[in-house]
């Protein structure tokens, strides 16, 4: 069974574009040996199942660039939220010393952090941490490897090497999902700053970051009075201006902007009503019957 030569393009087609060989063997699922000896027609495994995997790959990769709202998504616009969060950062990084930035879910605060970091590439670095990257030693562990410097060894051996590497000019180290962290990461967090008072370190997280509610309470309780500044943002401060800036698409149908206002200001955020209007958009209404019927579908506390 020889090779399928139309497929063997794709694959080189999509090595291109992904950059290298060992980025697309690693996004397919194959070794890069696999795909070496694909494309040089002495493959000595199972062709059929090879072959079906890439096939698979491909037209799901080409579904879902062809869906219509494959252009609505992660694209940052400076709302009034957002805009404020990375003025935040801004701040912090050029005074040194922390900063919180909390609020509600789907706000835009970690579309801020990511414009940012974009941004300010070479003197900021960006984390999220999640219930599994909390502890002193997996944290360490992710921000050497995001600072791409060595992660074996001791705790402290680690903070160390990453004290060295925050050292120089003004550096900004911005922390998403912040309210999962622990008393004896906060600490160690906090001793970056003492160690490097032109280091700014900004925690973004949820409500839950500062008020006196929730796990997290012990362990920002021991930061709070050491802030320069705390920023609580709401749903509710979400605006009209908002939404016409991130659903274009929509502004001269005045009853289709108050229903994603109202989604917006609702517990779903902008990201709620951001996935409302991306399935109108599939589903080929974006009117406000469109919308309205999509937020219906999707379970959504909606009024007409």
């Amino acid at each position: 069974m020889a090779p399928n030569k139309e497929l063997q393009q794709q694959l080189k087609d999509y090595i291109e574009s992904v950059g290298s060989q060992s980025k697309a063997a690693k996004a397919l699922g194959w070794s890069a040996a696999y795909l070496s000896t694909y494309l040089s027609d002495s493959f000595k495994g199972d062709l059929e199942k090879f072959e079906n995997s890439l096939k698979e790959a491909f037209s799901t990769k080409t579904a879902a660039e062809q869906l219509k709202s494959a252009e609505v998504g992660d694209i940052y616009k400076p709302t009034s939220i957002s805009q404020s969060v990375y003025e935040t950062i801004r701040l912090c990084h050029l005074k040194g010393g922390l900063a919180i930035e909390c609020g509600d879910a789907g706000i835009g605060k970690t579309m801020a952090c990511k414009k940012y970091a974009e941004t300010y590439p070479t003197s900021t670095i960006y984390v999220t941490v999640n219930p599994c990257l909390v502890t002193l030693s997996a944290f360490l562990k992710l921000l050497c490897r995001t600072q791409k410097i060595q992660t074996s060894g001791r705790k402290d051996e680690m903070w160390l090497r990453l004290a060295d590497s925050f050292s120089g000019e003004r550096k900004v180290l911005i922390i998403d999902e912040a309210q999962h962290l622990p008393i004896k990461t906060i600490e160690a967090i906090r001793a970056f700053f003492d160690d490097n008072p032109l280091l700014g370190i900004c925690l973004v997280g949820n409500i839950e970051t500062v008020t006196n509610t929730g796990k997290s309470k012990e362990a920002f309780a021991q930061i709070r009075n050491r802030t320069k500044l705390t920023e609580v943002r709401h749903t509710s401060s979400i605006r009209v201006n908002d939404v016409i800036m991130l659903f274009p698409a929509i502004a001269n149908d005045e009853k289709a902007v108050e229903l994603i206002l109202s989604i917006s200001r609702s517990e779903q955020g902008i990201r709620g009503a951001m996935n409302v209007f991306s399935n109108a958009v599939d589903n080929g209404n974006i009117t406000y019957e469109g919308l309205f019927s999509m937020a219906k579908a999707m379970r959504l506390k909606v009024y007409a």
